[in-house]
């Protein structure tokens, strides 16, 4: 970035020229001074100098600025208002490309510059947006006019996103691409139709413009094109190829996603393999590969599901064995997924995705190796990894800037979150917990977990029903209709006559099952709430200095870490109908241990969660995590006294004691009891998470201690003064 050296205030009223001549003389390379706006004349510089940055090296070193200073203006100031716009002329009638693309991005980037840009950007990106026009003697527009118009109409869709411009103007633009184009507008044109789809589901006159970039439909032109035209047209299409086939294969997955009945899913995901074709055959994509393999299994599963409604199918009949599965797993690891349409301007979220599609993997993995599982289930899981994937990896992230750090504001999801695949994924969970109800039976055979199974599995045989119906039957909406049961159960059913089936059960078994569910929902997403995020950051942050914190156990620590902060966050919104002793005075560490256990049995670290492990440390452990070749190790406690944890020594010092020959991290999980000093409301998420470190005498390393705290006595919220 361009820096200044400190000058002479510019008196009022600055004169442009004298203002771009001190910026010219200013520049040394470093970070401008807190104060240079304020030397410079303050706003009315900014709005004075603008038109002199039109394809000038100064305009990204001013717009760099103004990004910064513009968090300490008042919110509706005229004076930035008249800068900002004035910057936003300067930005658009900037002819470079390179230096037009970086302007937009710093504009999108940053949420309070846009509160005073936005409306300027939209309508100027808007007249930009349109497919380039070859200028007067040119056969085609140059690879600039191409660039400036592709960024223009990709600028655009993020500010519709976001709710800064018009989402109908914008399909109107799509609507209007009437011809193949050069690829760079092609390729905006392909982006812009998916996130549309994504986040509005639109119909079916903007999807076909898909075959028009693909030459695959005539042209909408009055006359017929020449020989010239013709040619050139092909060279299009043929150059758009595989990012025809990507972006059509996405919109039959996300169809797929939203659809009402299993058949109807099945349809569009086998669409989605005819489409994906292409891409995986000419350009050997590693993320087109590993999705088709995904996909026909999934059709598999479905389709069974249909025809034979809850007969198991043998995993052994399976087409993918297993070592492909692996080798798969291995090219999901090594394939780039920045080349692929699947972050550029919607935010880098590469690390998601790679974890979405590993778990598909170890997901397909572990299900190849159960053959007592039955093809409902084969399918929730799979549909639940690819589309909490989908999700993920075609979110958009709202950032803004925090003393020059970029921080995502908010999170645009894709309008997914519904429909069969949606259902499918808590049908997942369900069937998860009926595994769990019946090991508990097994080992505890107690009245009340009896009668959980029991609902459990009524609840699965309507859920079956539901899931394999054909087409949807007339009656009530599923407002109605699901009016009496909790909000996950009614999700699962839709708008399937459920509720009156299930009406002879028990309600409060019903809303036990409703958060169970919606645990072992929290357990396994994949995309997490930006406080988790954020939260989660600081902790890896803290233990980066750690020396054991690389490689296998840096990554066995994240997996557990985000578990630890997912329960926190989970039972600091949960009910007392849910959980009973977080608001009982007398709730003691066994509530907690049997709580967390389920937990973490219940997500992506079961199997692999033990309780009461002998010999660790000379002591007992309360919950061991175990990874190949290490073990990760949980203390747990209740405590009844106001003081803070980070200061509960003996606490500490047996959670480091367990690391004597391990890896030395530790997590410390306490349930706090201390009676409030009044009614009020609990601390913020941020305030439970914490880390501390202990020096050992005579050793190097320090000692790495993660601690997590669940507010206990807790005071329900019409209670609280």
């Amino acid at each position: 970035m361009f820096g200044f050296r400190k000058e002479e205030q510019v008196t009022a009223n600055p004169d442009a020229e004298s203002i771009e001549a001190r910026l010219i003389g200013s520049l040394t390379g470093t970070e401008p001074p807190a104060n240079l706006l304020q030397e410079l004349g303050g706003w009315f510089a900014i709005e004075a100098v603008a038109p002199r940055l039109v394809d000038s090296q100064l305009l990204t070193p001013v717009l760099a600025m103004v990004s910064r200073d513009v968090a300490n203006s008042a919110p509706g100031s005229a004076e930035v208002q008249a800068a900002v716009s004035a910057l936003v002329q300067a930005v658009t009638a900037t002819e470079d490309p390179l230096q037009f693309a970086q302007s937009l991005d710093e504009f999108c980037a940053n949420q309070r510059l846009l509160a005073f840009g936005a409306t300027d950007l939209a309508t100027r990106c808007l007249a930009l947006a349109h497919p380039p026009e070859p200028a007067t003697g040119q056969a085609v527009p140059t690879a600039a006019q191409v660039s400036r118009h592709a960024d223009a109409l990709e600028t655009y869709v993020r500010l519709s996103i976001s709710g800064r411009a018009s989402e109908y103007k914008l399909l109107g633009v799509l609507e209007d691409v009437t011809a193949p184009q050069p690829r760079r507008y092609a390729q905006a044109v392909l982006r812009s139709i998916g996130a549309a789809h994504d986040h509005w589901n639109v119909d079916d006159r903007i999807i076909e413009v898909i075959d028009v970039l693909s030459g695959v439909k005539s042209p909408g032109s009055p006359s017929a094109p020449d020989d010239v035209t013709l040619v050139r047209n092909r060279e299009y299409g043929a150059e758009i190829a595989s990012d025809v086939s990507w972006t059509s294969a996405n919109v039959e997955l996300v169809r797929g996603f939203r659809s009402s009945t299993a058949a109807e899913a099945s349809t569009h995901f086998g669409a989605a393999i005819e489409a994906l074709s292409f891409a995986r055959t000419h350009d050997e994509r590693g993320d087109a590969t590993v999705l088709d393999s995904a996909l026909r299994l999934l059709r598999s599963f479905i389709d069974d599901q249909v025809e034979h409604g809850t007969a198991a199918r043998s995993a052994a009949e399976w087409d993918l064995d297993l070592p492909e599965i692996e080798t798969l797993a291995d090219d999901v690891r090594r394939f780039a997924v920045a080349g692929h349409g699947l972050n550029h301007w919607s935010g880098d979220r590469k690390q998601l995705v790679f974890a979405g599609w590993e778990r598909l993997m170890t997901d397909l993995a572990w299900l190849r190796a159960k053959l007592d599982r039955d093809s409902l289930y084969d399918a929730a899981v799979i549909l639940d990894d690819l589309l909490q994937l989908y999700s993920a990896s075609h979110a958009y992230d709202l950032t803004d800037y925090e003393d020059g750090v970029e921080v995502v504001r908010d999170v645009v999801r894709p309008a997914i979150a519904s429909g069969f695949a949606a259902r499918a994924g808590l049908m997942r969970h369900l069937l998860d917990h009926i595994d769990a109800l019946r090991e508990r039976v097994r080992t505890e055979d107690t009245e009340e977990h009896r009668l959980q199974l029991e609902t459990a599995l009524a609840l699965e045989a309507a859920a079956r029903d539901s899931l394999a119906a054909a087409q949807e039957p007339p009656g009530k909406g599923p407002e109605q209709a699901a009016a009496s049961m909790p909000p996950l159960l009614a999700e699962l059913f839709g708008r399937y006559g459920a509720a009156e089936a299930l009406s002879g059960l028990d309600a409060d078994v019903l809303r036990s099952l409703n958060t169970e569910i919606a645990d072992l929902r929290e357990a396994h997403a994949l995309d997490q709430e930006l406080v988790i995020t954020d939260v989660r950051k600081a902790m890896l942050d803290a233990l980066a200095p750690c020396a054991d914190f690389k490689g296998e156990v840096a990554h066995g620590v994240r997996a557990v870490l985000d578990q630890l902060i997912r329960f926190v966050s989970r039972r600091m919104n949960t009910q007392e109908s849910s959980e009973e002793y977080l608001f009982n005075a007398d709730a003691d560490e066994h509530d907690l241990h049997k709580d967390l256990y389920d937990w973490l049995s219940g997500g992506q670290l079961s199997g692999i969660t033990n309780v009461e492990v002998q010999e660790v440390g000379t002591g007992r452990v309360d919950i061991q995590v175990t990874f190949p070749g290490f073990q990760l190790y949980l203390e747990l406690k209740a405590d009844a006294t106001m003081v803070p944890v980070g200061e509960k020594k003996k606490y500490i010092k047996q959670t480091v004691t367990y690391q004597a020959t391990g890896v030395r991290i530790g997590f410390l999980v306490v349930l706090r009891l201390a009676p409030p000093r009044d009614k009020g409301p609990t601390q913020h998420l941020r305030e439970y998470v914490n880390h501390t470190t202990l020096e050992i005498p005579g050793s190097e390393d320090e000692r790495h201690i993660v601690m997590l705290e669940i507010p206990g006595g807790r005071t329900k919220p019409s209670l609280v003064r």
